[in-house]
């Protein structure tokens, strides 16, 4: 018995130690810390990741952290990816808890590890089809406008058919009842024709299909989606509506052309649908409200001397006040906090989310609906290398809404639209290999900007209209390892 045991045990051991050689390990991923400094970027009153901007608001001073792991396994034609994350909000926040972005106070010893991704991925022998199964992330084809670089459980197949590609999927986005059709689904559909290395043209088609009835979500939001609830949530007002179920529907196109030093992207798309018994705009009750937006985008890029320039413009339909079908966009971002990630390549600070952003990322517009006023926005930004170790770089916004979605508040003061006009800079310096150093900052210009302390826009003593809020700025410096 007891030399049976022995050989069972060597040969599991065997196995176990032949299966990993099988497939290539590795492990990437960075650790970064940011020691920041900002005035009225955030606002006490919250209302999800948007900034909330205030008359008289505090400085904020405080330092975050964020790591990522990812491991890779692969094989031939099959393997794996693990990616994981642990975020501090701030330095000293709490110790000895259970829960994410939290545990760098005295002692530390938090349990606060989050699953970014866990799937599989596999090709299709003889073919180029290449399947990943599993959580994972997604992006649209419309700069991140709709479900931009979001994290989601699903099946994605790639493949080409020179000199087309396609990528077609299906995510679960919300599931509630396994045994009901009360779900929130996502479906993709894209093909992309490159006569050129230098030119493509694609064609998309996605549809988020809403099952979930009135049910709140499990993203992090108190509605079943923020868009329809926020066009009168910051001034008083309540939003019902319902899915029996819904579908929302977005058919685009995207392309782009390189000549030389220079290239042009944009892209354009149609969103339909509809929310069903909906009560909005203040108590205007309809039994069906349509979703009637679009949104379209231009960029160019161009060598310019030693470095890099763009400049980019954008339109995202607005919802108007007398407007009887809701004219803006449905987004990722309505359903889970930064399940959209909009015009994060334009690299701003304030006015739309950054890539770079770790917990306090926020933005005046961080849905690209912007609470159902839509937005016309324009950037330009330069960055250039100075010497192998140092590089820079200049940037300039522009945020307007597109439309006003309410023409006045309870209170009966005219609300305005809203404007607002970014600058920002850094620079970055590589002190050994793998470790850069960065100081960014950032101001914005506000105009018509009402003052949301605790999160409503606050009328004047007088009553006669709303009290302006102050401008934002932020500084930060950045330590980045990156292996």
């Amino acid at each position: 018995m007891r030399k049976g045991l022995i050989v069972l045990l060597a040969a599991v051991l065997v196995v176990a130690f032949t299966l990993p050689a099988m497939a290539e390990h590795s492990m990437t991923g960075f650790v970064r810390v940011k020691a920041r400094m900002q005035q009225n970027y955030n606002g006490t009153g919250g209302s999800g990741l948007f900034i909330l901007p205030e008359k008289d608001a505090p400085t904020a001073a405080y330092v975050e952290q964020r790591q990522r792991f990812i491991f890779d396994w692969n094989m031939e034609n099959a393997g794996a990816r693990a990616y994981f994350e642990i975020d501090m909000g701030a330095w000293g926040d709490s110790a000895y808890t259970v829960g994410r972005n939290q545990g760098a106070a005295l002692e530390g010893d938090s349990v606060n590890l989050e699953t970014k991704n866990f799937y599989i991925w596999f090709n299709v022998p003889n073919t180029s089809m290449r399947f990943q199964v599993g959580l994972q992330n997604q992006s649209d084809s419309y700069d991140g406008v709709i479900f931009g670089v979001a994290d989601m459980a699903g099946i994605f197949l790639t493949g080409k058919m020179e000199p087309v590609s396609y990528r077609l999927g299906w995510a679960k986005w919300q599931e509630n009842t396994t045994t009901l059709d009360n779900d929130v689904d996502l479906y993709v559909a894209e093909g992309t024709f490159s006569p050129t290395k230098e030119a493509k043209l694609g064609i998309n088609l996605y549809m988020i299909r809403d099952a979930s009835g009135e049910g709140s979500p499990v993203g992090g939001n108190t509605n079943p989606t923020t868009t329809f609830g926020r066009l009168g949530a910051n001034y008083g007002f309540a939003e019902t509506f319902e899915y029996h179920p819904s579908a929302f529907y977005y058919i685009g196109l995207d392309g782009s052309v390189k000549a030389g030093p220079a290239g042009i992207s944009g892209w354009a798309f149609y969103n339909g649908g509809k929310f069903e018994k909906a009560s909005f705009d203040g108590g205007v009750t309809t039994e069906d409200v349509k979703v009637k937006g679009w949104a379209a985008s231009l960029r160019g890029d161009m060598d310019l001397g030693p470095g890099k320039f763009f400049l980019a413009g954008a339109y995202v339909s607005g919802h108007g006040e007398n407007d009887t079908d809701f004219k803006s966009i449905v987004t990722g971002g309505d359903y889970a906090l930064a399940g959209a990630f909009p015009f994060y390549k334009w690299d701003l600070q304030i006015l739309f989310p950054n890539g770079d952003d770790i917990n306090g990322s926020a933005a005046l517009a961080y849905n690209a609906n912007n609470q159902g006023r839509g937005v016309m926005a324009f950037a330009a930004g330069y960055k250039q290398k100075f010497s192998d170790m140092l590089s820079g770089k200049i940037g300039l916004g522009y945020l307007a809404d597109a439309k006003n979605s309410i023409g006045s508040n309870v209170s009966g003061v005219s609300v305005n639209k809203h404007k607002a006009i970014e600058v920002n800079a850094n620079v970055n310096y590589a002190l050994v290999k793998g470790i850069d150093l960065g100081l960014y900052g950032a101001y914005a210009f506000l105009t018509d900007w009402e003052d949301y302390s605790g999160g409503v826009a606050q009328v004047n003593s007088a009553g006669t209209g709303f009290d302006e809020a102050d401008d934002i700025f932020k500084i930060y410096a950045r330590l980045n390892y990156g292996f």
